[in-house]
């Protein structure tokens, strides 16, 4: 029942999650980072303290240390927990278990003019916190990546030097919690990717209405950008302080997906359909999978208030992509209101 319901979810299209733009320049690194997997995720108290405590496996037996990156943004506390070693590196062979333990007491005495944190993300992976009456708070699994609309996206050159941007659009009831940010890309300078969508707990009941939301947040300056894997044509020579765009879903006609042959397991999708006479680029964006199930964005990102030629073309593109396979089940593909299953290889 718990897995029809999150199909249920992927068909009205909330599942989205940051992937690298199609048409980003990327700069071959010498170094990896490596994101170990989290299992467990428990407040501890530690006497008048909490610390929370986080459990995982390492994928090899390399000897190298964690790193963690925290950042608090509005009503979420990221956490990033990854390794850095050069390509090429020989690692043994064996699973390793780690331990990762971080203070948490401001949780449990946040100032009363601070967002009260209620997300928790751990390297993509989404926890609740439970704020009980007259008892601790504690951790919460079950929650699920929604997809944050957006009407409009700004970006603002602020007086210090940073870029501050800005997302309006709907959520589709009050329980839906926004979750973003902008995180530049350590391998390309210049290059910065925004994580945007929305968190929800399956235990919360709420009714379908649209809700207003208007999220506001910095990062160092940039040259391009994309949100959730879209790119956005934003232009660093142009001398207005202020650049808005927004994302137009792209009418799909027909869509297709095969395996070809590769190193990896590569798929084919070719999609095909008619549009007006704007030339900006479709865009064929991969979202987060859930388990064997994939959300295709069909998209292009305008400046706002472009005027586009009304005259009918065809248009047909392609993406090749290796999808992350959960299960050596068939994998499913949701294509605007296609819904395409692929055996499994």
């Amino acid at each position: 029942m718990f897995k029809k319901w999150l199909l249920t979810l992927l068909l009205i299209g909330v599942f989205a999650t940051p992937t690298l733009a199609q048409d980003a320049t990327r700069i071959a690194s010498p170094i990896q980072r490596l994101l170990p997997q989290v299992t467990t995720v428990t407040l501890v108290q530690n006497g008048d303290s909490f610390e929370l405590v986080i459990t995982g496996t390492l994928p090899d037996g390399c000897d190298l240390t964690n790193t963690i990156h925290t950042e608090q943004i509005g009503t979420t506390w990221f956490i990033d927990i990854y390794r850095e070693l050069p390509f090429n590196t020989v690692c043994p062979a064996i699973l390793k278990s780690y331990e990762e333990r971080l203070d948490a007491a401001w949780l449990i005495a946040q100032p009363a003019d601070a967002p009260l944190i209620n997300v928790i993300v751990i390297n993509g992976a989404i926890f609740g916190i439970d704020y009980p009456n007259d008892a601790p708070p504690s951790i919460s699994t079950l929650w699920v990546r929604g997809n944050l609309l957006y009407d409009t996206l700004s970006t603002r050159i602020t007086p210090e030097g940073m870029v501050e941007i800005t997302l309006v659009g709907n959520l589709n009831d009050g329980c839906h919690v926004p979750v973003y940010r902008a995180v530049p890309d350590w391998q390309n300078e210049g290059f910065t990717t925004i994580e945007a969508y929305s968190a929800l707990s399956i235990a919360f009941m709420c009714a379908q209405a649209l809700v207003p939301y208007e999220v506001t947040f910095t990062t160092p300056l940039f040259t391009s950008i994309a949100v959730n894997g879209v790119g956005v044509p934003f232009n660093p020579a142009i001398s207005s302080d202020v650049q808005t765009f927004t994302e137009q879903a792209v009418p799909v006609t027909s869509a297709t997906a095969e395996w070809v042959e590769g190193v990896l397991p590569n798929l084919k999708i070719t999609v095909s359909g008619t549009t007006d006479g704007c030339e900006f680029p479709i865009q064929i964006v991969p979202q987060t999978p859930m388990e064997n199930t994939y959300l295709i964005k069909v998209v292009r990102v305008l400046p706002i208030n472009t005027a586009c030629i009304e005259i009918a073309r065809t248009y047909k593109e392609e993406l090749y992509f290796s999808p992350v396979l959960m299960s050596d089940l068939p994998l499913t593909l949701i294509i605007g209101d296609q819904v395409i299953t692929v055996p499994a290889l």
